[in-house]
């Protein structure tokens, strides 16, 4: 029954609202990002969330905790590295939407391209918990 209920205000929406007004609302689809071999990456978090035994805090950062938490990785022999995160290697694993770059079970970042920006998330679980960082992100490539 609920799925019916939803199907007829998609339907009086589509009626009410011109077809083009109601598919320019849907959220825009990300794009993987392509990192070049020699790109040192810098992320700058805005927001931070900490899961532990079942709490849950977000905290929206100031300048000084944001430059803190920092997000770095740089090309490093070959491969890259999370410098930020004690100089872990990292595995690129790309979806249609994403760039994943992972250290290991429960610790990756995942990078997204939205119109002109390139947004990240930045995962580590701890043993009573997690860390999780939103930002935007910068690719430089050295001169």
């Amino acid at each position: 029954m609920a799925h019916n209920r939803t199907a007829a205000v998609l339907l009086v929406l589509g009626a009410i609202l011109p077809a083009g007004v109601v598919a320019a609302q849907a959220p825009p689809p990300g794009q993987a990002v392509t990192i070049p071999a020699d790109a040192e990456i810098e992320g700058i978090p805005e927001v931070r969330i900490d899961t532990r035994h079942g709490e849950v805090t977000r905290r929206v950062l100031d300048r000084l905790e944001a430059d803190t938490a920092r997000l770095t990785v740089s090309a490093q022999d070959g491969r890259l590295r999370w410098t930020s995160r004690d100089n872990q290697a990292l595995r690129v694993e790309t979806s249609e939407a994403s760039t994943y770059l992972s250290a290991g079970p429960g610790r990756y970042i995942r990078l997204t391209r939205l119109h002109d920006r390139i947004v990240y998330t930045e995962h580590v679980e701890l043993e009573d918990g997690s860390m999780t960082w939103w930002g935007e992100l910068r690719i430089r490539l050295p001169r």
